[in-house]
């Protein structure tokens, strides 16, 4: 026999819960003020600081985000003076208005400077809004326990670390709090008639746009409302996407008259430039990114692809789990609640697939986990309160104590680790920088090459050079970083001025750190040659999978002392010695 449904509990009356949400966010969010600028926030220091850049940059002060334009010309001359490395595509396009973020990051600029805790505190601020407007969509549409219980853990879910923590991502607070302002309006509109709130909702979708492209993620709410949870006949649900669909019609053209978008790479996919291989690639990311809303999953694991089926296999295993616990307490909903419940949990799949166009991490699950929050609350919430002694009911209790571990226990240490590994990254960087000044001479800098045989991760491999320009030290002619491969690397000297470079497994080009700059669907052929001032780059051997040797001829001796070569070897940066010609050597960074 059953035992019958608890009475409310006052503990999760909505005023106090909303009070409770806000200091556990705070609270975790003071983690956040410790860390420092991540390798790209260095690119909009540079900017904002006019530091002379070595080749003409695609952003400016107030459009940071335009990353690569597209620009054969430009992009080349970045790859001569190692901006970009050797293998970017002529195409690459890389640009996102973001307007208003950009503005915002200016102006903290003007205010702090290059001390990034002020930075932080404005992140926090944004949070603890985005917060405020979560408990208020939560209160009109589930305003007992099950949206309370479903606000706090939206507001601890510790997938939110990284971008909360990663300055360049504020972004994404920003955008996703005025979609969430058009959104409660949007439902002030059709909920209750209020026609003023129609032109108000239309306005914070502008304004959301101007914050970033998360508000183009949000919107998978939006049309699930419209879809599901609406008044009316289908026709008047239609109509009322109506205003919201001229919006992003205007935003399209202006976007591509601006040209935005991304092409040419692996990490950012635009599913109006390639929507074959976008569809493609969604069926992968989508599971993966389900695992990580639903069951807390590692998704930034994805990025190796040793692991990538592993975070799909969990994918897929939470849909199936966490679809059957919500089965079994559907009947348990009150019909107001299974109304707005259906159209969120239908919003946070949707607006899963709208954030496919990002490569699997944390930081895609943050719009997606606002209806992730509601799937967790009703297993917690019908287990407490119904507390079923059937097999059904027991099967749910424990399902529900799984859940409590993965996103209520685990939260405070998976924030507490994110931001450590932040903080190990920015320190970690800063003696990078630091080992490079002992291997370099700044008097004979400007008139020298820094050629780096390979970096111990992309992120090494783009922003070394990035840091040592924004932070205003002299530049070298050129800062070539010639592979970001993981693994072994064979090194032979094959003429005076030539290196042969392969890898002792793998493949040049394969991961995502390599694809950043161009897409596994461009790949280098055998043959294929780059030339640039100083330097020539020959694909000597390549599969479909990527170039497995690769030829380095200088315009010089390699014992040149124009040339300074650099290796990672033994989890050290240390000066690299050209051997004998004929000679082999190997190294790696491990």
């Amino acid at each position: 026999m059953d035992t019958p449904p608890s009475p409310p509990n006052r503990w999760l009356s909505f005023p106090r819960v909303l009070w409770v949400s806000l200091g556990a966010a705070l609270a975790f969010c003071l983690l956040v003020l410790r860390a420092g600028f991540m390798p790209d926030d260095f690119v909009y220091l540079g900017i904002l600081g006019k530091v002379p850049p070595p080749a003409p940059l695609a952003n400016s002060a107030f459009d940071l985000y335009r990353i690569a334009a597209g620009d054969a010309a430009a992009q080349h001359a970045l790859m001569e003076k190692g901006v970009f490395p050797w293998w970017v595509l002529p195409e690459l396009k890389v640009s996102f208005w973001r307007p208003l973020s950009s503005a915002l990051f200016a102006m903290d600029y003007s205010l702090f400077g290059t001390r990034p805790l002020g930075y932080h505190v404005h992140s926090v601020l944004w949070y603890l809004g985005l917060v405020a407007l979560a408990g208020a969509l939560m209160r009109r549409v589930l305003p007992g326990a099950l949206g309370a219980l479903a606000l706090l853990l939206f507001a601890i879910d510790d997938s939110h670390a990284a971008t909360v923590g990663w300055l360049a991502n504020r972004s994404a607070v920003v955008s996703m709090l005025f979609s969430l302002v058009g959104l409660c309006l949007h439902l002030e509109w059709r909920e209750k008639g209020r026609t003023w709130a129609l032109p108000l909702s239309v306005l914070s979708l502008v304004v959301a746009l101007a914050g970033g492209e998360t508000a183009l993620i949000v919107l998978g709410y939006l049309v699930a409302y419209e879809w599901l949870g609406a008044p009316g006949r289908p026709a008047e649900r239609l109509r009322a996407l109506v205003p919201t669909g001229l919006v992003l019609l205007v935003y399209m053209v202006v976007h591509q008259r601006l040209n935005y978008g991304a092409s040419g790479s692996d990490m950012y996919l635009d599913p109006l430039d390639s929507p074959l291989f976008w569809l493609k690639t969604a069926l992968i990311r989508v599971p993966i990114n389900l695992g990580g809303i639903l069951l807390n999953a590692p998704v930034d694991f994805a990025g190796e692809a040793r692991f990538e089926g592993i975070m799909l296999g969990v994918g897929l295993a939470a849909m199936v789990v966490v679809g059957l616990l919500l089965r079994a307490c559907w009947t348990g909903l009150e019909d107001a609640e299974r109304r707005h419940v259906r159209w969120l949990l239908v919003g946070a799949f949707l607006s899963t697939w709208f954030a496919a166009s990002t490569f699997p991490s944390s930081r895609t699950l943050f719009v997606p986990s606002l209806g992730g929050a509601v799937a967790v609350a009703v297993v917690l919430h019908h287990a407490w309160r119904r507390r079923e002694r059937s097999w059904r009911g027991k099967a749910v209790v424990v399902g529900a104590g799984a859940l409590v571990l993965l996103h209520v226990v685990a939260a405070p240490y998976v924030w507490w680790s994110t931001v450590n590994l932040f903080s190990g990254v920015a320190a970690s960087n800063e003696r990078l920088q630091t080992r490079f000044q002992e291997h370099l001479d700044m008097a004979r800098l400007p008139e020298q090459r820094v050629v780096v045989l390979n970096a111990p991760n992309a992120m090494v491999g783009i922003y070394t050079s990035v840091q040592w320009w924004a932070t205003g030290k002299v530049l070298p002619r050129a800062w070539w970083t010639l592979s970001y491969a993981a693994g072994e690397h064979h090194i032979t000297r094959t003429g005076p001025s030539t290196l042969e470079l392969s890898l002792e497994r793998g493949r040049f080009l394969s991961t995502i750190g390599e694809r950043i700059h161009r897409s596994g669907r461009f790949p280098l052929p055998a043959g294929h040659e780059v030339v640039m001032e100083g330097m020539k780059v020959k694909v000597l051997e390549a599969d479909a999978e990527g170039p497995q040797k690769l030829s380095f001829t200088f315009d010089v001796p390699l014992e040149d002392p124009s040339l300074v070569m650099l290796h990672f070897k033994d989890r050290k940066l240390q000066r690299f010695t050209p051997p004998p010609q004929g000679d082999a050597v190997s190294f790696s960074f491990l």
